[in-house]
């Protein structure tokens, strides 16, 4: 078996951490029970060795602590950004509802002029004034339901009461030199195909079958109740809901006033007891005539000032009842009363009317 054996100390060697002024001891050899151990001399950090050991361990450390520092350091920036994108995003998108509940309170309050401010509308017409949507009964339960950012982009989806239904929209806005704008507007058109002389369509006074489309915001309208010196038309009601998928076509009733409405049922049934004289008339002779119903325009040309009336007739036989229209037409003066009638006999066309009075 291999021997080891330990070197000599040398001479003049002094431990480690002495101050050299104390040789070491003449008689010890170094290897007996009474030599020197080293695990008895002092404490560590007296030997270098083990002092650099340790001055290289704590510098690593050093190291460590101030990568992981850094690390920590570093996450910290991008979250503290991220932070910072997060709330102004939160404030854009606060600032976008406010626009969008500020924009339905406008149209709640009657404030058309406001709302346009906010959402001017695109294309041909002219939005009613004030007085028109403060006419209306207003939206209720209006409220601003989700709002999404993206960039310069946004919308808002909003959801209110009107006419006993529920509509929800979504409206589009741009961020513009830091503020929002609308760009869907709840403003529709009302689409009126009637004209004089069978009916005046008006809201608070103003017309809705002029030149130019007038826009209306939602709301509950009635229609302008107007008696002519020949017409009755107005009193209806519609709705307005802001979707343009549900078109508004607001219906007109038109009527003859009273004075008309009783001359030209007279003179319906002396037309048909006339007819009745003759050989060839489809009612029969001695058949009692009963009117049914009130005279209802069915035809106008405005350039020629004529309209054309049905009034509907009923003549009994016994148990046998028949039913038919008698048609008229009135030719109007100037001032928009008639000033000659032309009447048909039971199943006459538009172009077999004759002249005829009372």
């Amino acid at each position: 078996m291999p021997q080891f054996e330990m070197p000599p100390r040398a001479e003049g060697s002094v431990r480690p951490g002495s101050t050299g002024s104390s040789p070491i001891d003449p008689a010890s050899d170094g290897l007996g029970t009474d030599s020197a151990d080293p695990l008895s001399a002092g404490p560590l950090e007296s030997d270098p060795l083990h002092t650099a050991t340790a001055r290289r361990r704590f510098g690593w450390r050093q190291l460590l602590i101030a990568g992981l520092v850094g690390v920590l350091a570093g996450g910290a920036i991008p979250v503290a950004l991220q932070s910072l994108d997060d709330s102004a995003a939160g404030a854009q998108v606060e600032d976008l509802r406010s626009v969008a509940l500020e924009y339905l309170t406008a149209i709640a309050n009657g404030r058309a002029g406001v709302a346009t401010g906010l959402a001017p509308v695109r294309g041909s017409g002219r939005v009613a004034p004030d007085a028109v949507l403060q006419s209306a009964t207003p939206i209720t339960d209006y409220t601003v339901q989700l709002v999404q950012v993206d960039g310069v982009s946004g919308s808002a989806d909003v959801r209110y009461r009107v006419g006993g239904i529920e509509v929800f929209r979504a409206l589009e806005a741009r961020l513009v030199e830091g503020e929002w704008r609308l760009r869907t507007s709840l403003a529709e058109v009302a689409d009126v195909t009637f004209s004089d002389p069978i009916a005046r369509v008006q809201v608070a006074g103003v017309p809705l079958d002029g030149a130019a489309p007038v826009l209306l915001y939602p709301g509950s309208y009635r229609i302008d109740a107007f008696a002519g010196l020949f017409f009755l038309s107005g009193g209806d009601e519609f709705v307005v809901d802001g979707d343009p998928g549900t078109p508004t076509a607001p219906y007109v009733t038109a009527g003859v006033v009273p004075r008309i409405r009783d001359y030209a049922t007279e003179l319906a049934l002396d037309t048909v007891a006339d007819c009745q004289l003759r050989a060839r008339c489809p009612v029969g002779y001695g058949l009692r005539l009963l009117p049914v119903g009130e005279p209802y325009p069915v035809d106008a040309d405005a350039d020629t000032g004529a309209i054309d009336l049905v009034v509907p007739i009923m003549a009994l036989d016994g148990q046998d009842t028949q039913w038919f229209d008698v048609r008229l037409r009135a030719i109007l003066d100037d001032d928009g009363a008639p000033a000659e009638w032309l009447c048909g006999e039971p199943g006459a066309s538009a172009e077999e009317l004759h002249g005829c009075t009372l």
